[in-house]
């Protein structure tokens, strides 16, 4: 079962990559445009599932997760004078 989820998620994250580069090779968005798009979207969705309370919350949690270093593996920051510390 956790593989399979492991699985999916994987599938998705595939798809959600190729839907962002079909915005910015195939449809001409910038890439912040494709960002605003994405992010739009996924805020919409998640209000119309969990409402708009629960979606901010979510989002504050999330950011919180960012500047603690969430993505510091992929973004090399905290790494010896990485982007924007």
């Amino acid at each position: 079962m956790k593989n399979e989820t492991h699985r999916r998620k994987q599938n998705c994250d595939l798809i959600v990559e190729r839907a962002a580069r079909m915005m910015v090779d195939e449809a001409g968005a910038s890439e912040p445009m494709m960002l605003d798009r994405m992010l739009t979207y996924v805020a919409a969705q998640a209000c119309l599932n969990d409402g708009s309370a629960k979606t901010a919350i979510a989002f504050r949690v999330m950011a919180q997760k960012i500047e603690d270093g969430l993505f510091h593996p992929v973004t090399g920051e905290n790494q010896g004078g990485g982007k924007g510390h």
